[in-house]
């Protein structure tokens, strides 16, 4: 799917968003914090561990595949 609408359309759409994730906020009693180095180094090393667990997975599945279709 294409996506038909201008750049200054999303870019109104997205500073839209950030004006109701404050108001969500506000309402709720809490603070937008960023999030922390430590915490981001956590999060993207997990999602990395994830990915090269994945490929690896993948990788030694298809070594053992073509091993076996090899004498054909």
């Amino acid at each position: 799917m294409k996506d038909e609408r201008g750049f200054k359309e999303v870019i109104h759409s997205v500073e839209r968003s950030e004006k109701d994730k404050d108001k969500f906020c506000r309402a709720a009693r809490i603070e937008r914090q960023p999030i922390s180095d430590a915490r981001l180094t956590a999060l993207l090393n997990y999602a990395v561990g994830t990915l090269a667990m994945v490929m690896g997975f993948a990788a030694l599945y298809m070594i053992i595949y073509f091993m076996g279709t090899a004498g054909r």
